[in-house]
């Protein structure tokens, strides 16, 4: 499996993250956590399977939440760039480029 490390702004969107749901209930933080590190297993193991965002970045679904994570693959390790709330506008996960497609959060089901 490749190595997997998060950049500090990424770190942080994760953080926020669980800090709010566990806010709306106890336990919800963690089982967010829980679907997060499912998504990254599933990143490690096979990086190249999620749908690209731009020329750079892939994208993958977590399940149950309206999160993505944004991420870059390249053959040694993945970077982990944002843990982004689909709610929002996706275009703000990367500011660098816009998606490819339009700028619509896709699911891992499709």
């Amino acid at each position: 499996m490749l190595e997997l490390s998060f950049l500090a702004g990424a770190r942080d969107d994760l953080d926020e993250a669980y800090n709010w749901y566990e806010s709306k209930e106890i336990g919800l933080g963690d089982r967010f956590l829980n679907y997060v590190q499912d998504g990254l297993l599933l990143i490690r193991q096979h990086p190249e399977i999620f749908p690209i965002c731009t020329a750079e970045f892939r994208k993958a679904l977590i399940s149950k939440f309206p999160f993505e994570i944004i991420y870059k693959n390249d053959e040694k390790k993945i970077v982990v760039h944002s843990v982004f709330n689909c709610s929002q506008h996706c275009r703000r996960a990367i500011q660098s480029a816009p998606p490819l497609g339009g700028s619509k959060c896709t699911t891992l089901d499709a």
